[in-house]
């Protein structure tokens, strides 16, 4: 089914706020707007009773009201509110061009649910290692900072020379002491580097070959795509806007020369197994959808699969970053409290 070209916004003096919701807070709008609208109230009644709710989209639920009051659609308010993603701006344009919009924002909430709920896991998953490491790295400092200098002075009054380990230790410990604001400087600056390089192309193109994030790369790919058809879209119009979901660059070129392939006439699933990032799996299923009728369904099955795939995934790499991450700093403060406890022999021997 084609799209309607999409019209500019008008300029509107309405603010753009900085603050973006989150997943949930954007899953929690839908479901309570398809409610809404499922229960036969119309668009204009609908928003004023989310406006009053105090998250990052109260107030801009209160723009678009007045907008649709003046006569914008709804798809067009959206974005000219520049808090709501582009792909929930072209699907409810999708919504708006089929009559569906209770329909529309229902899939968006189970969307945004599972992206929220993905998320979550994700970060559940690296706080035991954030939180071993942030004590370590006190019990570490502390070390440094404050029993080897007293260790210092005993040694330096008895007149017994330290070991060289330690001497080495209390050299780094006194350089980043007189060094704190170069250290400082230096380890935003490496921050500031590592934000930049995040999303850059390289690092675009890195996530591509780490199994973990192609495999997830590969879920989204395919629950979008599920969620477009499913709504009456073709396959020419749903890849284009696929890409505005996918947050790496060199997927989104690949989709847009994926998008020219198929509106010459070569069949989706040999245009997709050119991507060597592709799990074979969606490229099969998706075959199979092309050429028994059930496209959608058979890419909702796909993205099942790697969805579950991708919880294990991560469940394992949990397991395996706890042990790592105690083992590595365990040896780190090992070596601390052994720069300590040698110099105590030392002393002992030299009494």
């Amino acid at each position: 089914m084609p799209i309607l070209p999409p019209k500019k916004p008008k300029k509107r003096s309405f603010r753009l706020y900085s603050r973006k919701p989150s997943k949930r807070v954007l899953a929690v709008f839908c479901r309570k707007l398809a409610f809404l609208l499922d229960a036969g109230i119309s668009l204009k009644e609908a928003l004023p009773m989310l406006g009053g709710q105090r998250n990052a989209l109260g107030a801009a639920v209160k723009d678009l009201h007045k907008m649709i009051l003046q006569g914008e659609s709804l798809s067009l308010a959206l974005k000219s509110a520049g808090v709501f993603p582009a792909f929930m701006c072209g699907y409810v344009a999708v919504g708006e061009h089929v009559a569906q919009l209770a329909e529309v924002f229902t899939r968006l909430a189970d969307y945004y649910d599972a992206k929220a709920k993905n998320e979550e896991e994700l970060t559940a998953a690296m706080v035991y290692p954030l939180l071993v490491s942030a004590m370590m790295l006190g019990v570490l400092v502390m070390a440094v900072t404050f029993v080897l200098p007293g260790y210092s002075r005993i040694f330096d009054a008895s007149g017994v020379a330290l070991p060289r380990f330690t001497l080495g230790l209390l050299a780094a410990a006194d350089f980043f002491a007189a060094n704190r604001g170069a250290v400082l400087c230096g380890f935003l600056g490496f921050l500031l580097a590592m934000s930049f390089f995040l999303r850059s192309r390289l690092a675009h193109f890195a996530a591509l070959k780490i199994p973990i994030f192609r495999q997830n790369i590969n879920r989204n790919l395919s629950q979008v795509l599920a969620l477009l058809l499913s709504s009456g879209l073709n396959i020419s119009a749903a890849v284009p806007l696929c890409g505005e979901v996918l947050e790496n660059s060199v997927i989104r070129a690949d989709l847009k020369k994926l998008a020219a392939k198929i509106s010459s006439g070569v069949a989706f699933c040999d245009a997709l197994g050119e991507l060597s990032y592709v799990e074979p799996i969606l490229v099969e299923l998706a075959r199979v959808g092309e050429e028994s009728g059930s496209f959608a369904s058979a890419l909702q099955k796909c993205s099942e699969y790697l969805e579950e795939s991708h919880s294990r995934a991560v469940r394992r790499v949990n397991k395996l970053i706890e042990p790592v991450v105690t083992l590595v700093l365990g040896v780190v403060l090992g070596v601390v409290m052994l720069a300590i406890i040698l110099p105590t022999f030392q002393l002992a021997v030299g009494a």
